[in-house]
């Protein structure tokens, strides 16, 4: 028993360090992007931030302060609801990105807003997205749009596409119009590296319903080193029974596996689903195996 709750002890202390330490990277990214890209050339990004940019621009205050001023009412209106750890690291990255921001040093990279928009954008989305690994976020319209979600059954994506084409045509009507396509620049740059971020290794589950099942399985085991599932299945139309297999792969993985079943068995039912997550053992190839596939014959 003891031993048991020594490896639960540092299991969970592993994973409230690798959370922190995610969250402080993500930070440190975010402040770069605000400090490198966007304030140097008077352009906004998505969110909260984008109000305290936006204010910056117009009156000159302080970015980092604006932002925890901002983000206070929405902490306090939504911290039960998003609970407890997100809500912790959350405001610690909040109260970070103030002195941060407002004390920290950054020199500007660029003096080209579009190279600003692209670059700043992406680093800002690859930021966001470490904080949200870490199981917190960088504030702002994040919280928003869970604590809309949760009370009034609003689409956390809807809520931050309206905060967010709200500010874009504040910034065209206060700034400009060219300033507000950079700032459209920016947050699409930051939902694509995002996105990447947070599904970096894309999976496909494959279905394969064949009249040579045995075969299929087989190959997939030796030739790929990949686990099958057998279900049994019943045609709907024919009404017999047979074995359905059931395999999650990388997609760099899945034209092998199309050669396989076709070659043991053309008529085949092949279907081929997104898998967004896998919980659970699943070996990622390495970029050495990956190569090594890319020079056989035929290739990936």
């Amino acid at each position: 028993m003891r031993a048991r709750a020594i490896r639960l002890w540092a299991r969970r202390t592993g994973t409230t360090l690798w959370s922190w330490t995610l969250l402080g990277i993500g930070l440190l990214g975010f402040v770069a992007a605000v400090k490198a890209f966007f304030i140097p050339n008077q352009l906004l990004s998505g969110g909260v931030t984008g109000l305290a940019l936006l204010a910056h621009a117009l009156f000159d205050w302080p970015v980092g302060l604006l932002v925890f001023l901002l983000n206070v009412p929405i902490f306090l209106l939504g911290a039960w609801d998003v609970g407890k750890k997100f809500a912790a690291l959350s405001a610690v990255a909040v109260v970070g990105f103030w002195l941060m921001a407002d004390y920290l040093p950054i020199p500007p990279l660029t003096q080209d807003p579009l190279l600003a928009a692209i670059f700043g954008g992406a680093l800002g989305g690859v930021a966001g997205a470490l904080a949200l690994r870490s199981g917190g976020s960088l504030g702002g319209f994040d919280i928003l749009g869970v604590v809309l979600n949760r009370r009034f059954s609003l689409g956390v994506g809807e809520v931050q596409l309206f905060l967010n084409g709200a500010l874009v045509l504040a910034s065209g009507l206060l700034e400009s119009p060219e300033r507000a396509m950079y700032t459209l620049v920016a947050i699409y740059a930051a939902g694509r590296a995002m996105d990447a971020m947070m599904a970096p290794r894309p999976r496909k589950a494959v279905l394969i319903v064949s009249a040579h099942p045995a075969e299929i399985q087989r190959r997939i085991l030796n030739e790929m080193a990949r686990g099958v599932t057998i279900l049994k299945a019943r045609g709907a139309f024919s009404g017999q029974e047979q074995d359905a297999l059931l395999c999650v792969i990388t997609r760099y993985e899945l034209r092998e596996l199309r050669d396989i079943v076709r070659s043991e068995d053309p008529h085949a039912f092949v279907s081929v689903l997104e898998a967004s997550d896998v919980i659970g053992r699943f070996r990622q190839p390495t970029a050495f195996a990956l190569w090594k596939k890319q020079r056989q014959p035929g290739g990936l």
